[in-house]
């Protein structure tokens, strides 16, 4: 007992086990959001109501670390500018089109498609920042797109033309937080992982409060005890805490083998989806989701 006792305590054993905690609350967000969907609530009322559980919960933290580090103030104040402008677009186009498309595809698809962003990270620093690619890079984007399209091709078919749509919604969110995750490298390493995830998510949560005021009426925020309870979770167990989780296990594991981690995530969704959802899980389904998580492994181990 003693020695599992240390070995816990250890950095890469205790990284481990939050890596795999945060990936797991992550991977339940789109199981709770299709059960959302289901009483009646669209995707604006659903992101203000999750953005008004979450927003207080990152100010109380991001007021926490201005106070104990008062030395980087003023790093925080000179970079906050560029952090509200990736957070509006990591966490508020993002999200917001995640949200649409899950109107319209299966949560098994969405998160498929939304695992490709690695590979678009990498095409992204190529083309502006000039980063080297990997030599094997055209065998990943292949068996990548390839995985996709299978999943796409069965469900297009069984599902409908929505399909499209929910698909090409949830690309262009992967595309925006493919642009978040390239360009926030620096200014994470500048004011720190958790004040720049606090930053980036108030920004994102007020340009989402506005957006819903000229969209809606305040009373639409009213949609029923059990719609409010599911709300609550995906905000705090599938936003904040696996956030500061998977920030927490970067700095212990590095970005590389908590990335490895995290490719059991669509793996845990799908096993979600068929289980809670009743969603199909069919040879497609299996080959696409392989595809797709053999080709970021491969990125990841060959960078």
């Amino acid at each position: 007992m003693y020695n599992f006792l240390q070995r816990l305590q250890s950095p890469y054993v205790s990284g481990l086990l939050l890596a795999l905690c945060g990936t797991f609350m992550f991977s339940t967000k789109p199981i709770l959001i299709k059960q959302v969907y289901q009483l009646g609530v669209d995707s604006s009322q659903l992101i203000a109501l999750r953005m008004l559980f979450a927003a207080p919960l990152y100010f109380i933290v991001g007021c926490v670390l201005w106070f104990k580090h008062q030395p980087k103030q003023r790093e925080y104040i000179a970079n906050a500018p560029v952090i509200l402008l990736l957070g509006i677009l990591g966490y508020y186009i993002a999200s917001y089109l995640d949200l649409m498309a899950l109107q319209y595809i299966s949560a098994q698809l969405e998160r498929v498609v939304l695992f490709c962003f690695p590979t678009l990270v990498v095409l992204f620093s190529r083309w502006f920042l000039k980063t080297p690619m990997p030599r094997n890079i055209g065998w990943v984007l292949g068996l990548s797109y390839l995985g996709i399209f299978l999943i796409f091709g069965h469900d297009i078919i069984t599902l409908g033309d929505e399909v499209a749509l929910g698909t090409f919604l949830v690309f262009i969110g992967a595309v925006s937080f493919a642009f978040y995750t390239l360009f926030s490298k620096k200014l994470i390493g500048r004011v720190g992982s958790l004040m720049f995830t606090c930053i980036a998510m108030i920004s994102a949560s007020m340009v989402i409060f506005i957006h819903f005021a000229l969209t809606h009426d305040f009373a639409a925020l009213n949609v029923g005890n059990e719609a409010l309870l599911l709300t609550a979770t995906i905000a705090i167990f599938a936003t904040v805490i696996p956030s500061f989780l998977v920030a927490e296990a970067i700095s212990r594991l590095g970005p590389e083998q908590t990335s490895v981690v995290g490719t059991t995530g669509p793996v845990i969704t799908s096993i979600l989806a068929v289980i809670i959802l009743g969603e199909a899980f069919t040879p497609y389904h299996f080959a696409g989701l392989s595809l797709v998580i053999l080709a970021v492994y491969i990125m990841i181990k060959s960078r």
